[in-house]
């Protein structure tokens, strides 16, 4: 694996750290390094084009298990491309396009391994929500337009959104976008053809043409379905140790070219009996004439003999599919990178790059592309080393754009719903709502609701449902923290102990103050209260001005003699500054000086008589003067 995205701030320590480490001589002494440290400017290179990082270390070791996993990629992505075409309502031809020029772009500035950019069902899935029903150009401007504010939320520095964006909501998304894929090419199994939007008026519109259903596109797609799981099989053969070591290879490799022996044995089937008889009874696809894409940047208006769409016209018909496919298409790259050994992903550089596979795929007519998590399973049993792989990959695709074009007219639509199918099965995860129900009905909620919401609505309204879901727990949590109050002895003198979980900002002082006042009642007003901060992390004016006014709440009276003391115990000292001193506000860095102010309480209350206080304020280093 070549090194993963270091930040600035991790490249700058790292570079403080080579600086001090000595280095020997040829005599073996210790001499300082002077290495100097890059430059600002060469840090931002490395950052924003990571080809820079792993380039210098390539070899050849490297480039054959790249040139082998490029060649098995670009075999796979091939049959999904033209697959996700037909899944959006576009010819064969388009997803092509997407399939190499994002790749192509994606190595060189690509920030995670093995994320290889194409056409995805998901990205296909959504984006027929907008464009369905509507000229072809829509599918062009609507990639474009993605680029644009993929590129725009990377260059503010807004990849911070996708944080909000937790993993029981990715997982109920994922799982409900793979049976809406699943439901929409049933229909293609069963030859029966129509585009609509929706789950609901997708399944009444099946129901209500069943009898069109066509025999033979069911025999050939699911006889494709039973292909591929039995090669899908052979992945299991291939990691058993028991087996021979050229068996296990030639098992991996049947099982991830799977896709493209499916589609070429069910080619080679329709040329045959296309060559006998002049028809088969099955569907066929459709693709263009064979020849490279024309790199022209997309008209921003839309002409057809019907009418002519301004550019306000096309943003109205796409709507909220502008801000939709940019968010699902960068969900898959960072649901990869969580994945990788590192973990961490650079969210800001994923969307400069995923913007720009879009930008660019629309000058060459491409539909929105993405990650997908089959293309990173293969790329990973293939041993894919850097993102080199892409220029192979990109190659093959340029090739079949430039010479098989044509004889994708030969490949049977039920073979393509069978790669569709068998690839998003992989998605459905029905596992972890079984544990969140066990350990957590919280997550388990939020996980039903963004299921539900996708399934019966689409998947771009359970998405925002499900973050709004989540933001407002969020915000339920900072104005409901973690505090526990409970009475506690020290030295058999008895206080009200308060420890907040967490940073104390202004939504959660009024229920602090709450749950003191509450405890103090129960206690008849007569223990004194001590608010532990060591787990404090924060602390904003408006909490501070409010636990200053927890300490004018604990006045009985207008005399402070007669109001509990409340005692702030290790407070952090920049936060101390904020709190506005009180006559029965003490603040304390030591257990030595709580006990002393309790002591000095439980007298004042009459606790404890004189002769017990002389004896704890010898054991505390005081000396009493007794008249």
């Amino acid at each position: 694996m070549y090194p993963q995205l270091e930040t600035e701030a991790e490249q700058q320590k790292k570079a403080t750290i080579v600086r001090l480490l000595p280095k020997s001589d040829n005599n073996g002494t210790e001499t300082e390094r002077k290495d100097p440290p890059p430059s600002k400017w060469k840090r931002r290179v490395l950052r924003h084009v990571p080809m820079f990082q792993w380039l210098p270390a390539y070899n050849m070791e490297w480039g054959i298990d790249d040139f082998i996993s490029g060649i098995t990629l670009g075999l796979t992505i091939i049959p999904e491309s033209i697959a996700c075409a037909l899944l959006a309502g576009l010819p064969a031809r388009y997803g092509l396009c997407s399939a190499f020029i994002g790749p192509l772009i994606y190595l060189i500035f690509g920030s995670i391994d093995k994320v290889i950019i194409g056409p995805t069902s998901l990205v296909a899935l959504v984006s027929v929500q907008f464009t369905v029903g509507r000229p072809i150009e829509f599918a062009f401007l609507l990639t474009f337009l993605s680029g644009i504010v993929q590129i725009i939320m990377g260059t503010l520095k807004m990849g911070f959104i996708f944080e909000f964006i937790s993993m029981p909501v990715i997982k109920a998304f994922s799982s409900a976008t793979a049976i809406l894929v699943i439901e929409s090419q049933l229909k293609v199994l069963l030859g029966i053809k129509y585009l609509v939007a929706g789950l609901l008026s997708s399944v009444k519109t099946l129901s209500s043409r069943i009898d069109e259903a066509n025999i033979a596109d069911l025999i050939m797609g699911t006889c494709a379905i039973v292909f591929l799981l039995l090669l899908e099989l052979l992945e299991r053969v291939s990691r058993n140790e028991k087996r021979g070591k050229l068996l296990r290879i030639c098992c991996r490799y049947l099982s991830t070219s799977r896709n493209t022996l499916i589609v070429l044995i069910a080619g080679i089937v329709s040329f045959i009996w296309l060559g006998q008889t002049g028809q088969v009874p099955y569907s066929l696809g459709k693709s263009a004439l064979s020849s490279l894409p024309n790199f022209t940047v997309p008209s921003l208006s839309i002409e057809t003999p019907e009418r002519t769409y301004s550019f306000w016209e096309v943003l109205k018909e796409l709507n909220i599919g502008i801000i939709v496919i940019p968010i699902v298409g960068i969900l898959t790259n960072i649901s990869i990178g969580k994945l990788t050994p590192k973990g961490l992903v650079d969210t800001n550089q994923e969307l400069l790059t995923v913007g720009l596979c879009n930008m660019f795929g629309s000058c060459v007519q491409a539909m929105p592309s993405s990650g997908a998590f089959t293309r990173y399973a293969i790329s990973t049993a293939c041993g894919l080393k850097t993102p080199m792989a892409n220029l192979y990959l990109g190659i093959i695709v340029l090739l079949a754009l430039s010479y098989l074009s044509p004889y994708f007219n030969y490949i049977p639509e039920a073979t393509l719903a069978a790669i569709l199918i068998c690839s998003i099965f992989t998605l459905l995860d029905f596992k972890l709502p079984l544990r969140l129900w066990r350990e957590s009905k919280r997550d388990f909620g939020i996980w039903l609701l963004c299921f539900c919401v996708c399934v019966l609505f689409g998947v771009e309204v359970g998405l925002f449902v499900s973050i709004i879901v989540t933001a407002l727990h969020l915000l339920f949590l900072w104005a409901r923290p973690e505090i526990h109050v409970k009475i506690q002895e020290l030295d058999d003198m008895q206080y009200i102990c308060v420890t907040p979980g967490n940073g104390i900002y202004f939504p959660a002082i009024n229920y602090l103050r709450e749950r003191v006042l509450k405890a103090c009642t129960q206690a008849d007003f007569k223990i004194t209260v001590v608010i532990d901060g060591h787990r404090i992390t924060g602390l904003d004016y408006t909490a501070a001005q409010g636990i200053s006014k927890l300490s004018s709440d604990l006045c009985r009276q207008a005399d402070a003699s007669s109001s509990i003391l409340l005692i702030l115990y290790c407070f952090p000292t920049d936060l101390q500054k904020l709190i506005d001193h009180t006559d029965n506000l003490v603040f304390c860095d030591t257990e030595t000086k709580v006990k002393e102010f309790l002591t000095q309480e439980s007298l004042r209350n009459g606790f404890i008589n004189l002769k017990e206080h002389i004896r704890a304020s010898i054991d505390l280093g005081y000396k009493i003067d007794m008249e």
